[in-house]
């Protein structure tokens, strides 16, 4: 392609998408800080976008590309550190595998369902997680939920969407317990909510209920609330099995809730529920002394 085919090209592109300035010759070089990029002058690219075989990249300040982030001109750039084109309309931050699952919207209950069996309960931060697909803009979203928005994107960056079920429940709850504590006070409306887990560090059980389902439907996992009446809880999906977990307890760990296993007794069929370390256990039906099959 001649220059001045090019250079039509790029105006029309600034014409249409608004695309950020950069340098167009250079090569790319990977260093142990990250990808830097030499220009044709000898010169590292340092806080500014280049252009490399139709690709915008941006360098920071150092040198280095940046990724699954949004640079400082407020574009948005992908895990390669390409310019997100697609998704910069609506204002995504990262992207996930799960953009594209299927999704409806209920006009009767006013919220985006994502997953009927576990999105119909009474709390729902159905607007965030539609944020995080890019369904809708960041800019639609409360103050409040803007907040919460840009918390869960910084989680999401760089998260490792290849890991187990088990390890994306565990890090979720540890990202939660590690960032809140529960409110032990008179109770207020603020404690339910998941920007007092996230901005103010506190809250009580519903608070952290929803924002442990918030986090685990982002890093896609099926996961729903529990209660009792007095207290909400989380049924989190772990290679398709329900698995009791509390993020507002104190003293516990993601593996205390995660490891448990059910097996029914051999003798009365009884269905027993063994702690993560538990070997062996008196059947609550029969009162045999049976084995947990995990250790088996």
């Amino acid at each position: 392609m001649n220059k001045r085919k090019l250079w039509s090209l790029v105006i029309l592109c600034l014409l249409v998408f608004g695309c950020p300035t950069s340098v167009f010759a250079g090569t790319f070089e990977e260093t142990s800080l990250g990808w830097r990029y030499r220009k044709d002058d000898g010169n590292y690219a340092r806080s500014e976008w280049v252009l490399d075989q139709g690709i915008y990249y941006y360098l920071d300040g150092n040198g280095i590309m940046m990724a699954d982030t949004t640079t400082p001109d407020g574009y948005l750039v992908g895990a390669d550190g390409s310019w997100v084109t697609e998704k910069q309309v609506t204002g995504a931050y990262v992207r996930t595998p799960y953009d594209n699952q299927p999704y409806y919207y209920d006009p009767d209950w006013r919220r985006y369902i994502f997953d009927e069996e576990t999105d119909y309960a009474w709390v729902s931060d159905h607007r965030v997680l539609a944020a995080v697909r890019g369904i809708l803009s960041g800019s639609e979203l409360s103050e409040a939920d803007k907040a919460v928005y840009d918390e869960l994107e910084k989680f999401l960056t760089g998260f490792d969407y290849g890991a187990s079920d088990y390890e994306k429940a565990k890090r979720v709850y540890e990202e939660i317990t590690g960032r809140a504590v529960y409110h032990e006070g008179k109770y207020v409306q603020a404690d339910d909510e998941v920007h007092s887990i996230l901005i103010a560090g506190t809250g009580k059980c519903v608070g952290f209920a929803r924002t442990y389902k918030l986090f685990a439907n982002a890093v896609g996992l099926k996961c729903g609330f529990r209660e009792d009446g007095a207290h909400m809880w989380n049924s989190v999906y772990v290679n398709g099995k329900a698995m009791a977990i509390d993020a507002s307890t104190v003293g516990t760990s993601a593996d205390f809730y995660l490891g448990r296993m059910k097996a029914a007794c051999p003798y009365c069929g009884h269905e027993n529920t063994f702690g993560n370390r538990v070997t062996e256990q008196p059947c609550t039906g029969c009162g045999t002394q049976i084995m947990n099959p995990k250790y088996n």
